[in-house]
């Protein structure tokens, strides 16, 4: 009798539709499908999909909550009750690929930042981060998590420390200091800068992307390994239009997204009827991948408005994208409304409804990481 082998591509290629938690438990079949999940030519084929939008208010006490997609996971605890408490409920600070940064205090309880832990909410494991010196109570510090299981089954925090600067002609100063959790230790200060690269961030394949804060670029920052702990970097432009203080438009500068291990961005075009979605090509070379209709969606033609000191704004935000599921998540200002967008079809279905969203909530896409072997093997179970 002859046996019949498939070829690992095909089996990769067949086990790429399942649900990453199914594919999850799967590993334990054999051998073979486990070395599927480490190989980094076979990773990029498995499934990546996010199940919701992760969302908090900005008030003293308020809770973690998700707002679902179709076939989302219910059994995941995205509430982190299994993380203990402290003198402050948990504040959501960031997420990147299945790993989620929280804190204890922050800017909504006038307190430093204290306690950052590193959980997932899949796996219901945490880890409290041993926090650097904490440094004067004038300077700003921003943590970013940064988090790929396709390039590295270790995570970094980024700790961005600004302070006023000693030259009169600049207004603040910034240090980067960046946590291993393959060893559990901060770097020293590795970069610094005078620019404002405090904006919204993604980490893709090793490469921690940070947007300035009015210029219409992004910091790239490559992550150190704990040997030489040296911190590469460049500037990238972005397309589109900028944004900047002295222009007449007041709004959010795009969104980052990745996709397959590729950089994305999207932006609203000038009357905001339409929103563009690039990736990035190379070094510094954006090509627009799609290009979506939006009046339909809203059911109205204008959606450029302006305020009461003259400035234009659109009345809506992109939260969020996802092409491999070919999503847009937009939040509609003058309903209040969250929607899920299909970049195929132009059709919206409402998620969430909540009063003040934009203005009250933080919200970050959450894509769930099943894999027990977390980085770090002093991260912390349930049940501990």
């Amino acid at each position: 009798m002859t046996t019949m082998v498939l070829p690992d591509d095909l089996v990769v290629e067949i086990l790429s539709w399942l649900p990453l938690k199914s594919f999850s438990r799967f590993k334990c079949v054999c051998k073979s499908w486990l070395a599927f999940s480490s190989d980094p030519h076979y990773r990029q084929k498995l499934p990546r999909n996010p199940i919701g939008l992760l969302y908090q208010k900005r008030e003293h006490g308020a809770s973690i909550h998700l707002a679902g997609l179709p076939s989302r996971d219910r059994d995941i605890d995205t509430t982190l009750s299994f993380v203990p408490c402290r003198k402050f409920p948990l504040e959501l600070k960031d997420c990147s690929n299945g790993l989620i940064l929280c804190y204890h205090g922050g800017i909504m309880y006038s307190e430093g930042i204290s306690d950052p832990i590193v959980c997932n909410p899949a796996t219901q494991e945490w880890m409290e981060i041993p926090y650097a010196e904490p440094g004067s109570a004038a300077n700003e510090i921003d943590l970013k998590l940064c988090f790929d299981p396709l390039w590295s089954q270790h995570f970094y925090v980024f700790k961005f420390e600004s302070s006023p600067s000693p030259d009169p002609d600049h207004g603040t100063f910034t240090e980067v200091k960046v946590f291993f959790s393959e060893d559990s230790t901060w770097s020293s200060c590795l970069w610094e800068t005078e620019d404002a690269f405090w904006g919204d961030s993604l980490f893709v394949n090793g490469v921690l992307y940070a947007g300035h804060l009015w210029g219409h670029c992004l910091l790239a920052l490559n992550a150190p390994d704990t040997r030489t702990q040296l911190l590469n970097d460049r500037t990238i432009q972005l397309p589109g239009f900028p944004y900047a203080p002295d222009q007449k438009f007041y709004c959010c500068d795009g969104c980052l997204c990745q996709s397959s291990g590729v950089l994305c961005y999207a932006q609203q075009e000038l009357d905001g009827c339409m929103l563009r979605i690039w990736s990035l090509e190379g070094a510094d070379r954006w090509v627009v991948k799609h290009r979506l209709c939006v009046n339909d969606v809203f059911g109205r033609d204008m959606l450029l408005r302006t305020n009461s000191r003259g400035l234009w704004y659109f009345d809506y935000e992109i939260l969020d994208f996802d092409l491999e599921r070919e999503l847009v998540i937009l939040v509609d200002l003058t309903t209040d409304k969250v929607l899920s967008v299909s970049i195929s079809t132009g059709e919206g279905s409402e998620i969430l409804k909540v009063p003040g969203f934009f203005e009250l909530y933080r919200s970050l896409l959450y894509v769930p990481y099943y894999c027990k072997q977390l980085p770090a093997s002093v991260l912390q179970g349930a049940q501990d």
